[in-house]
């Protein structure tokens, strides 16, 4: 059984999520009250005891806040997915199932992605539902649902490569910027998930605390070194800008707009960053699998992969 079956991955799948229903629908209503009381609170901070305007103090503060707990709540999924399967009678009966390792490890990953992803929105938006109901009914507030506006805020995170006026986008830009975001994205997924197999306490906390740390040497490294990922070349009639100052050609105040173009251009460390992210977030997830397929091994209590075991 060392082919990859789509029929064996699905009746694993159904099993993971048949199996951790009520874990599912507890933490889902947990969140919702959680996102209720969030909603009520900074409100209450922030409207005025008759009522007022809500509508502008939703859009920037607590849209902005209900966004940031979103992806906390999925990345706490992602660190923990695997915990429930380090509790000895669960883990045998997940082991047993007539699947590849292949097929079990996927089967979880793709359940804490996507389906606590799915959890997150469903509680944000029954607790989002509760608030416009309670100040409907006890402050008059007109029903403002923070749903589509919170949705709206995850659809600009991806940029857009629309250009217009002076503003030009190089191919290369084109190519490493959408591969970078991605790559990011994919690092932290598989940061997570590798800290989830890894780690058998703490996992989210530890690997929160390693991603602080990366991205502190990385924001180091660029200031120490005056690096760049992405960087914006100012042009005038063919010929940089700084350039042209350095030359003493033209001194501020003496550009025609009419002739000055600028280009999205990618500097060494965007072209490094956007192969090596990819790259890393291959390593993570082999070293997850690899770490998963040890789990019917006895480990110690901080763990799931014992060095001197292997």
């Amino acid at each position: 059984m060392n082919n990859f079956s789509l029929n064996r991955f699905w009746m694993t799948f159904r099993w993971v999520v048949a199996t951790n229903f009520r874990n599912f629908i507890a933490w889902t209503l947990g969140a919702a009250v959680g996102a209720f009381l969030m909603e009520m609170i900074f409100v209450a901070m922030n409207v005025h005891s008759d009522g007022g305007n809500y509508v502008p103090v939703l859009y920037s503060t607590i849209s902005q806040i209900c966004q940031i707990a979103l992806i906390i709540f999925v990345l706490v999924a992602l660190s923990t997915g695997f915990a429930d399967y380090q509790k000895k009678a669960k883990r045998e009966a997940f082991l047993m199932l007539p699947s590849t390792n292949l097929e079990k490890f996927l089967a979880v990953v793709i359940y804490v992605t996507v389906v606590w992803s799915l959890a997150g929105l469903l509680a944000f938006a029954i607790g989002d539902t509760l608030r416009m109901a309670v100040r409907a009914l006890a402050y008059g507030n007109e029903w403002y649902s923070l749903v589509p506006k919170v949705l709206e805020m995850f659809g600009e995170i991806v940029p857009t490569f629309d250009e217009g006026g002076m503003m030009i986008q190089t191919v290369p830009y084109k190519v490493c910027a959408p591969i970078f975001l991605v790559g990011l994205f994919v690092w932290i997924h598989s940061t997570y998930i590798l800290g989830g197999t890894l780690l058998r306490k703490y996992t989210f906390v530890v690997t929160s605390l390693v991603i602080i740390l990366a991205f502190l040497l990385m924001a180091w490294l660029i200031h120490k070194f005056n690096l760049n990922v992405f960087y914006l070349d100012t042009v005038v009639d063919g010929q940089s800008l700084e350039a042209l100052r350095k030359a003493g050609a033209l001194t501020d105040g003496e550009v025609p707009v009419e002739s000055i173009q600028v280009f999205h251009k990618v500097a060494p460390l965007g072209y490094f960053l956007t192969v090596a992210l990819p790259i890393l977030s291959i390593i993570n997830y082999w070293a997850s699998f690899h770490i998963f397929k040890g789990f019917q091994l006895i480990t110690n209590k901080w763990t799931n992969y014992d060095i001197l075991k292997r």
